[in-house]
């Protein structure tokens, strides 16, 4: 059993059973609650899309590199013809990473868009304990932690399978020496074979993170902390890469096979702008 897991059946061992979803609270000290407001589409610059139309099928975008079982496929896809998909594996990262001028140009403040969907049967969580689970991340930033200054891996698009076939999506932090922590929702969504829209958005300045699925806000997994509170949030000033992918923690047999589409990155909301436009490149 990894580290990682013992601490999430910690976690569900005293928060998802009392609280009957499994939802890793509704917010801690500090939190100023949940953003009521939806923020419009924007018009500005959308600083990277990438719908995958002009990369060979078998290769991975020019400005990426992978890890794991991960390429373009031209069967499968939310626009065009083409998307990404991550291959079956045990656990571990199938995903590809970005770093260079377009993450600075975000510095502390972006809005994330992409889709996905996920083949179907999924695997289920065989760990012990009473709330087994399988955590999985399709989206993770690398930087330096605004607290502490170490290096932390910032999860916006997160989830966590549990043992009723259920998942949450969390906020999930994990630096390299210290405990990770989470935010998450409650078990009330399901893995899909049809396409779905994520957007996440994150601010430094006033360490705020909210999530989007399907355009509807995942209201107890976002969080606005107010500038300076760092504290079980750590959005950073700049991400040095960002990955895009699936990456499980736990054993997964026989695997997750996904796909991802249309990934966007702008200052402002995305939503489905910029689909089945010309390909725009970093």
């Amino acid at each position: 059993m990894t580290a990682t897991h013992r601490l999430w059946l910690s976690v569900f061992a005293l928060a998802g059973i009392a609280a009957a979803a499994g939802a890793l609270g509704a917010g801690a000290a500090g939190d100023k609650g949940n953003v009521v407001i939806d923020p419009p589409i924007g018009s500005g610059k959308i600083l990277l899309s990438e719908d995958f139309e002009a990369t060979p099928g078998g290769e991975i975008p020019r400005g990426f590199n992978k890890t794991g079982a991960v390429a373009v496929v031209d069967d499968v896809a939310h626009s065009g013809k083409k998307s990404l998909r991550m291959e079956a594996a045990t656990n571990g990262a199938r995903r590809i990473t970005l770093k260079g001028d377009v993450l600075a140009a975000l510095g502390g403040e972006h809005w994330g868009r992409l889709y996905f969907k996920v083949k179907l049967p999924v695997p289920q969580p065989q760990g012990s304990g009473n709330f087994p689970v399988i955590h999985s991340t399709l989206v993770a930033g690398s930087a330096q932690s605004p607290l502490f200054k170490d290096p932390i891996e910032v999860r916006v698009l997160d989830t966590v399978l549990g043992p009723k076939g259920t998942f949450q999506y969390i906020y999930n932090v994990q630096p390299r020496k210290r405990p990770e922590f989470a935010k998450g929702s409650h078990y009330n969504y399901k893995y899909s074979d049809d396409w779905t829209l994520a957007e996440w958005y994150v601010d430094s300045a006033t360490q705020t993170y909210r999530l989007f699925i399907n355009g509807e806000e995942v209201k107890d997994a976002s969080f606005s902390k107010g500038a300076g509170n760092f504290e079980k949030a750590e959005i950073p000033e700049v991400f040095e890469s960002l990955s895009f992918g699936w990456n499980n923690y736990q054993k997964a047999d026989p695997g997750f096979v996904a796909w991802i589409d249309d990934i966007a990155l702008s200052k402002e909301r995305i939503g489905d702008r910029g689909i089945n436009d010309s390909p725009k490149k970093p």
